[in-house]
């Protein structure tokens, strides 16, 4: 227990990259946001894309937040899965294989939004032209396996949402697919018979926000106690090793 303490986390925000986000999601405005809402640790997961990871990587540590460089990978499937890791340069790696297994279709701004890269000051210096919000031709357990062997870490996203979430796809979490966790939204009931299938999994669900725009960041509901922010840490605290947890306020 010595030199732990619970840190509050957030491991599921979008930027102004999704095309589904808001213009305020900038590196000033989401890390302003988050040092007035107290949270110590975010995770950057755009759909399909790390290209703005570094940029708040930047000004996270200018401001003095943790950011983990991630992504919200959308499998053959359809299913989310938030994939997080401890370095830029490992998120970009794993971007590479989601590149090439994205089809070579252009995004239609009118129709789904734009996707717009941007440096830490939030200033625009780009857009990705190639269409994100689509899957990928990677099942779950390729993504799984391809994170885990670049030493991320490979979460079910809103799990008890309809909309490709895992639950809703097949029903259960299936044994075969090593999934490190598994993240419920702040937004709806919980489901007993979910719960307890968690509770019998042994797994110590997240709560994130999935933030698309700046109002959709709350204030912190999921906490995790560890030395540090590291992905090490964060999967001893899945795990329970050491003393170490998750903990959630519903």
């Amino acid at each position: 227990m010595k030199n732990m303490r619970e840190w509050s986390i957030d491991l599921h925000i979008h930027t102004i990259l999704s095309p589904c986000a808001g213009d305020d999601m900038k590196p000033p405005q989401v890390l302003h946001r988050v040092k007035e809402l107290n949270i110590e640790i975010i995770a950057i997961t755009d759909h399909n894309s790390a290209e703005n990871v570094e940029a708040f990587y930047i000004k996270g540590k200018e401001m003095g937040v943790d950011v983990l460089p991630g992504m919200e990978v959308q499998t053959k499937e359809d299913i989310h899965l938030i994939c997080l890791f401890d370095t830029p340069e490992q998120v970009f790696s794993w971007q590479k294989t989601v590149y090439q297994s994205l089809p070579d279709l252009k995004n239609r701004r009118e129709s789904f939004g734009a996707q717009w890269l941007v440096d830490s000051r939030g200033n625009i210096t780009g857009e990705v032209d190639r269409l994100l919000l689509m899957g990928a031709d990677l099942s779950l357990a390729d993504v799984v396996k391809g994170v885990h062997a670049i030493n991320g870490l490979c979460i079910a996203a809103h799990i008890d949402r309809k909309a490709f979430s895992l639950w809703e796809s097949l029903g259960f979490i299936p044994d075969y697919l090593a999934i490190d966790n598994v993240e419920l939204t702040p937004h709806l009931e919980r489901n007993p018979n979910q719960l307890a299938q968690l509770r019998k999994k042994d797994f110590s669900y997240l709560v994130s926000s999935d933030a698309h725009w700046l109002g959709g960041i709350y204030p912190p509901q999921c906490f995790a106690f560890m030395k540090r922010c590291s992905i090490e840490e964060l999967k001893a605290a899945f795990q329970k090793k050491g003393g170490r947890y998750i903990r959630t306020t519903r």
